[in-house]
């Protein structure tokens, strides 16, 4: 294990792993990866929102929504 690695426990409910599972089967990773990517992802969303970006998603029908990160 890398020197600045930590290791961590948490407390997750089955949805949470079966969500870390579908993360990981669908990015071809382990779940530790998914977990990591899924954080960095979340972090950079919050970071953009406080600076005053909006979060858009553009739906296959052409129409926009906007994502709400709190």
């Amino acid at each position: 294990m890398a020197a600045n690695v930590k290791r961590v426990s948490m407390n997750l409910t089955e949805r949470d792993l079966e969500a870390i599972r579908f993360l990981a089967e669908h990015e071809g990773t382990n779940q530790t990866v998914a977990v990591q990517r899924a954080l960095q992802l979340s972090k950079f969303f919050v970071e953009e929102v406080e600076k005053g970006s909006k979060v858009l998603l553009r739906r296959p029908d052409g129409s926009m929504v906007e994502v709400v990160v709190r």
